[in-house]
């Protein structure tokens, strides 16, 4: 198979189903939680991991795979799962004792077995979007009073667009879903990895006070990272609303949100100045090295934020 060590739809089920029952014998309570289906009626899974702690604590969300040839969004969430598994202090174990974790490694499972029927070959709105041709990340609803500007890639009306915005925010039943999990377990911090720029984007605020705890959170996240340290892109003047999910979480979820570009620009071309296909162009031929690079970051970003007070 021509995208190799990455699983197909069926096989990343089995994968999940496995990865958590090997975590429940080391952390009593670990279920698969449904959460919803996808437009082809697919399964919306997220890993429910309670916390460690004798009292609880807040729960915190890692979601991936929004879009559907981001595989390496992907393999870092359930590499989260496979930590779990294996006893000692590793980074999530420390999380774990402070908070609860939801893992949601793949969003968007129509747009992840297209890419893979495809053997990762199409356009990008082919591969990208749900299977009602939405793009997942522009279908979120705008913070109150806020509009999109004009911009390239702020959501676009249009049908076939890469970032076709979709009829309404929450249309499309894998965003609806999603929204539904975000209030009913009300979580305070959530990274949700795509690829393959290499930065962090928190979402979007204009206040100072805000702005500067993301910079500060974002921060522990790349220093944490103990190859490549993920640059930190945002401005609170130089930019637009579009319908993002952690714009969504921290304004209307009162929940610190990053989005997490995982696989460095430099490293896709490294790999292919001319990838042989759009999927190679987004994801490593090798995942460990980056896995081992972004999971500590995603933890050292999550433990910071639960010490803040609530967006």
């Amino acid at each position: 198979m021509i995208l190799e060590v990455y699983p197909g739809p069926e096989a990343r089920e089995r994968e999940l189903s496995q990865l958590a029952a090997a975590a429940g014998r080391v952390v009593p309570g670990v279920e698969i939680v449904e959460y919803g289906r996808s437009v082809a009626g697919r399964a919306l899974q997220a890993v429910r991991v309670p916390t460690l702690g004798a009292r609880g604590g807040p729960r915190v969300l890692v979601s991936a795979n929004t879009h559907g040839p981001e595989f390496i969004g992907n393999r870092v969430c359930t590499a989260l799962v496979r930590e779990l598994g294996q006893r000692g202090g590793s980074p999530v174990h420390r999380l774990l004792e402070r908070a609860e974790l939801w893992l949601a490694p793949c969003i968007n499972p129509d747009g992840y077995a297209r890419t893979y029927a495809r053997e990762g070959v199409g356009e990008l709105p082919e591969l990208r979007h749900n299977d009602n041709g939405v793009d997942l990340n522009r279908n979120w609803p705008l913070p109150p009073g806020e509009r999109r500007l004009p911009l390239p890639g702020a959501g676009s009306s249009r049908p076939g667009d890469a970032t076709f915005r979709g009829p309404h925010p929450l249309s499309e039943p894998e965003t609806a879903s999603l929204d539904r999990l975000l209030i009913e377990q009300d979580f305070c911090a959530s990274a949700n990895l795509h690829s393959f720029m290499g930065t962090v984007f928190p979402a979007r605020v204009c206040d100072r006070p805000a702005f500067q705890r993301y910079r500060a959170l974002c921060r522990s996240l790349s220093d944490a990272q103990p190859h490549a340290a993920y640059r930190r892109i945002a401005s609170r003047r130089l930019d637009t609303f579009t319908g993002e999910q952690e714009d969504h979480q921290h304004h209307q979820r009162r929940c610190w949100a990053v989005c997490v570009e995982c696989f460095p620009i430099a490293a896709s071309f490294a790999q292919h100045l001319r990838a042989p296909s759009l999927f190679w162009r987004f994801n490593p031929r090798d995942p460990a090295p980056w896995i081992a690079n972004d999971v500590p970051g995603i933890v050292a970003f999550l433990l910071a934020a639960i010490e803040l007070p609530r967006p």
